[in-house]
């Protein structure tokens, strides 16, 4: 529980709050622009994907009662919670810094911020193509909100994995050792997303809470390495 809590009150420290603006501000005006010039051709693309599928005239009809601005402000709001993974990679080492300098004190690395970027993107992709396959699941009631959260988790775990641990050890290491309770904290993190406005800050929320989990499993093996 105090991981929690310390994440909540980390989110709003001002050496951290400043590294969550930037990458959500680029992420909201990239899709904002992409949206604004190619909403047409997007939409074109979607009815012409969904008009090859079982029942595709069915959903093409519902989408069409749903009205367009519904289905791109869906997908605009997907993009950006994406992407803001993708951007944060540029200040996560502040973030993590600061979390690290606040209350553990464990030996820092340096990390490539090439290497995160194609993690993110790996992530964005694996959302993507999974979506594409799968979206039918979207109009099923109930069994959607999981889908949905588990789309995020899935797009946002290796990312999160490396952005929280990359600094401080071996990331694939620490995934394989810990993956079920990353898996947890993750898919349970992600129903932040259907909160609005703090949505837009998941992504840094998520990952102080990762940085706490990450860090406190150093911290007790350094200290049980000392007693050693």
């Amino acid at each position: 529980m105090n991981m929690f809590k310390n994440a909540f009150n980390d989110l709003f420290d001002s050496k951290i709050i400043q590294y969550a603006f930037a990458p959500l501000f680029i992420s909201v005006v990239f899709w904002g622009v992409v949206f604004n010039l190619f909403s047409s051709n997007i939409m074109s693309f979607i009815y012409s994907y969904i008009s090859f599928l079982p029942f595709g005239e069915n959903i093409n009809h519902l989408l069409s009662n749903m009205g367009s601005t519904i289905v791109l402000m869906f997908l605009y709001y997907e993009a950006v919670i994406l992407s803001v993974g993708v951007f944060s990679s540029f200040f996560i080492d502040k973030i993590t810094s600061r979390i690290n300098e606040k209350y553990y004190n464990v030996h820092q690395n340096n990390i490539s911020v090439v290497e995160g970027l194609l993690v993110s993107l790996k992530g964005m992709l694996n959302f993507i193509i999974f979506f594409i396959l799968t979206f039918y699941l979207l109009f099923v009631p109930v069994v959607n909100i999981f889908y949905q959260v588990f789309l995020w988790s899935m797009a946002i775990k290796k990312p999160l994995v490396f952005d929280s641990s990359a600094m401080f050890c071996d990331y694939k290491e620490f995934e394989r050792k810990k993956n079920l309770k990353i898996w947890s904290v993750v898919f349970i993190t992600s129903f932040i997303y259907f909160i609005p406005i703090l949505s837009f800050f998941g992504y840094t929320l998520q990952l102080i809470i990762m940085t706490h989990f990450v860090l406190n499993n150093c911290s007790k093996i350094k200290k049980e390495t000392i007693k050693n």
